[in-house]
């Protein structure tokens, strides 16, 4: 029974040394995700949040190494770190905005939906099982070396957890790609290096009164800057407080922040951007210009593509930068 539960003790060992590696590369998803999932307060302390990775890694390796008793030790905490986690998701996926949790840093789908869910239900079975394993007094080390024969054992249990993950990949449809762990977009350039117009896809926003804003219509009279926002997100808060200056020192480009929830939800999660909002409350306009949240998109007066998308809080600012140093440029020449 004991090399049966190597596997829930190695899934464990492998899934924190990743997590905690991922967090180590991408401290910024680690601080977006103790605001997205709303963990208490008291948890929040910067000191904390630097530690969580560290910990990961040491629980990650401890399992490994640890056998009876100290196995008992390691995989308590363990189990209790992945209820916390569970019970974390459990709550962010009742509430009434998507949250991103961040828990692998920048891997993988960082939405929290019932999938994430029943991943952790899974994590906190394999933890509990662990704690079997070393109530039985073994471990995985020991066992490995006590009985060689599970080497052969454990290397068929991971080629076809391998198999099983190649065969059910699949690559995200966004037309962006990461870089450095920030999501950003390039517009196309022909062999030269010269930008290839693009129309800006073809997208319906709904301005405070709740009616119907066709892009087409308004970027003729100027230039848009769209930065896609939602209430329910970290980094978006971080982004928030700039929209009002940001209209200001980018005129004459218009700024609008389009918010993923209805109009009428204004003045109950972000009433400062009162004249400055616009809605996309399914998400529709955000997923046809490849943006994220935060994410922002330049359309042009021509109504193409003139810059982004890029995603992500620090990718966002640089991009405003860009286009204040662009406008800034063009008033001295002009």
């Amino acid at each position: 029974m004991p090399s049966a539960l190597l596997l829930p003790v190695l899934t464990c060992a492998v899934v924190l040394l990743v997590s905690g590696v991922a967090k180590l590369r991408d401290p910024d998803a680690v601080d977006t995700a103790f605001v997205d999932l709303d963990v208490p307060a008291g948890l929040r302390h910067p000191l904390l949040r630097r530690a969580l990775p560290w910990v990961e890694i040491a629980l990650g390796v401890w399992l490994v190494l640890a056998t009876g008793s100290a196995l008992v030790v390691v995989a308590a905490l363990t189990l209790g770190l992945f209820l916390a986690y569970l019970w974390l998701v459990v709550r962010a996926v009742r509430m009434p905005e998507a949250v991103d949790c961040g828990c692998f840093g920048a891997l993988g789908d960082t939405r929290v939906t019932p999938v994430t869910v029943w991943r952790n239900i899974a994590l906190v079975a394999s933890a509990a099982l662990s704690l079997a394993l070393g109530l039985s007094g073994s471990g995985v080390l020991a066992a490995l070396l006590e009985d060689p024969s599970l080497w052969g054992w454990l290397a068929t249990a991971a080629l076809a957890a391998a198999v099983t993950g190649l065969v059910l990949y699949r690559p995200t449809a966004d037309p962006v790609t990461a870089v450095d762990g920030v999501v950003t977009g390039e517009l196309p350039v022909d062999d030269d290096g010269d930008y290839l117009p693009t129309p800006a896809p073809v997208a319906q926003l709904l301005d405070e009164a709740g009616a119907l804003v066709l892009l087409s219509r308004e970027t003729p009279a100027a230039a848009h800057l769209l930065i896609f926002l939602n209430p329910g997100c970290g980094s978006c808060e971080a982004v928030k407080p700039f929209v009002a200056q940001w209209s200001q020192d980018l005129a004459p480009v218009t700024v609008r922040a389009v918010l993923m929830v209805a109009p009428a939800a204004l003045t109950s999660t972000w009433p400062d951007l009162s004249g400055l909002a616009w809605f996309d409350p399914n998400g529709v306009a955000r997923r046809a210009f490849g943006c994220a949240t935060p994410g922002a998109v330049l359309i042009g007066t021509d109504g193409n593509l003139a810059g982004g998308p890029v995603n992500g809080a620090q990718a966002v600012t640089e991009f405003v930068d860009e286009i204040a140093e662009q406008l800034r440029a063009a008033h001295v020449t002009g």
